[in-house]
């Protein structure tokens, strides 16, 4: 059977024996829309425990829309027109909005990629910095004794609008929805803490209640306060099939609804091999973001098994602090060591390697790192579709993940193959 890998913009196929094949899991996705603006006016019209954002406009002075950044692939310039003709409804002129760009800890993006988030609009675009104080202002001490910083523009605004994408999330259980708040404008602190709740118990993609990463995120969803979103379900085309405004938890977890409907799927049995690709640009930008599909991998193969990841990774390793952590380690239990002994951001990510790479006998990939690179990892290189034959020929069963980011593979019961390789 010839499987079709997203790598970049383009696409890797491969060839499996179909005996071997215990499944090619992709999504049951819904077609994409016609008209992205119609879709919208259409959630705007209809709001999910809120009144409608033209009503909420009105005796405004300004307001902010949050929107994601590059490493989500969500359109915001073919989303926000309709948003803006909603606060112009209201009385609120363009050139009283401000978009932030909810970075987190990523990188800022550049002048041409602000640019196309603006489109032709008439609105002043900025990134977050979750590193110059002067942008952050406190919003209180959590429930957890955490103090939350967040972007000052944000909080001064008069009126605050969230437009995010919902999908699976590793940790938090899903994206989108608070998350845009925090950790997206959130101070580095606050993020640093919030990613280190990432092994909890209640943790992991697809979990809402008793998650306490996701917990943490909604109580600084209230304290940050927000008046109205946006949310948006996509396919892997990156295509939108559904918006839902309004309350920022009703239009939320109703996205959610339909992510599980399209993304969940389960495998029958553990596997020696699995296949992943993260889905193409942007989810594959870098190896920092491909890491999921590493991941989604794991959890259903088999103790001592293989992960292929397909990842172009065309902006290198993606995290200088990364990059360190990996390369300064002798083995992968160097890094598990130094982030029990203290937790740090960009270290978080070399920690999930390393918790893959001791689970799996081998983890390979596809991807325009340089050879060395990918070998100081410790992971192995491969050069193209024709390295995949001797896996493949070692392998009983192989499972493909082509959409592995936005893709919740689960093994029969609801249970990852491991829990936590170390």
């Amino acid at each position: 059977m010839r499987v079709s890998f997203p790598y970049g913009d383009a696409s890797i196929a491969l060839d499996i024996p179909g005996e071997k094949l215990v499944g090619v899991y992709l999504p049951r996705e819904r077609p994409g829309v016609a008209d992205v603006r119609k879709e919208v006016a259409r959630a705007l019209s209809k709001p999910l425990g809120s009144p409608r954002l033209r009503a909420l406009a009105r005796g405004r002075r300004n307001a902010v829309i949050v929107v994601d950044d590059v490493t989500r692939p969500v359109p915001n310039a073919l989303i926000l027109p309709a948003i803006l003709d909603e606060l112009t409804a209201g009385g609120l002129a363009p050139d009283r909005v401000t978009v932030i760009v909810a970075t987190g800890l990523h990188r800022a993006l550049t002048e041409d990629e602000l640019a196309a988030t603006r489109g032709d609009l008439p609105v002043r675009v900025v990134n977050h910095d979750a590193r110059d104080t002067s942008q952050l202002v406190s919003v209180g001490v959590t429930s957890l004794g955490q103090e939350i910083r967040i972007n000052r523009t944000y909080v001064e605004a008069d009126l605050r609008v969230i437009v995010c994408d919902v999908e699976y999330h590793q940790f938090c259980g899903y994206g989108g929805g608070a998350k845009s708040i925090y950790p997206g404008i959130a101070d580095e602190d606050s993020i640093r803490h919030n990613h280190s709740m990432m092994e909890l118990d209640g943790t992991g993609p697809g979990r809402w209640e008793g998650n306490p990463v996701r917990q943490e995120i909604e109580e600084v969803g209230r304290m940050a306060g927000a008046d109205f979103i946006v949310s948006v379900v996509m396919n892997s085309r990156k295509e939108i099939v559904r918006a839902h405004a309004g309350h920022i938890v009703r239009a939320f977890l109703a996205g959610t609804k339909i992510v599980d409907e399209m993304y969940r799927v389960t495998v029958p049995e553990p596997v020696d091999l699995a296949i992943t690709s993260p889905g193409g640009y942007p989810k594959d930008i870098d190896l920092y973001q491909s890491q999921k599909a590493v991941t989604a991998g794991r959890r259903i193969l088999k103790q001592g098994g293989v992960i292929a990841t397909i990842a172009e990774c065309r902006d290198g390793h993606g995290s200088d602090l990364f990059d360190r952590w990996m390369t300064e380690a002798v083995r992968p239990e160097d890094i598990v060591a130094r982030i029990r002994k203290k937790f740090v951001m960009g270290g978080h990510k070399a920690y999930q390697f390393a918790r893959e790479i001791l689970w799996a006998k081998q983890i390979c990939l596809l991807s325009r790192l340089p050879p060395g690179d990918v070998r100081k990892y410790f992971m192995t290189p491969l050069s193209g579709p024709e390295d995949f034959g001797p896996l493949i020929h070692e392998a009983r069963r192989i499972a493909a993940l082509p959409q592995a980011t936005l893709t919740l593979a689960e093994l029969a019961g609801g249970a990852a193959a491991c829990s936590q390789a170390t």
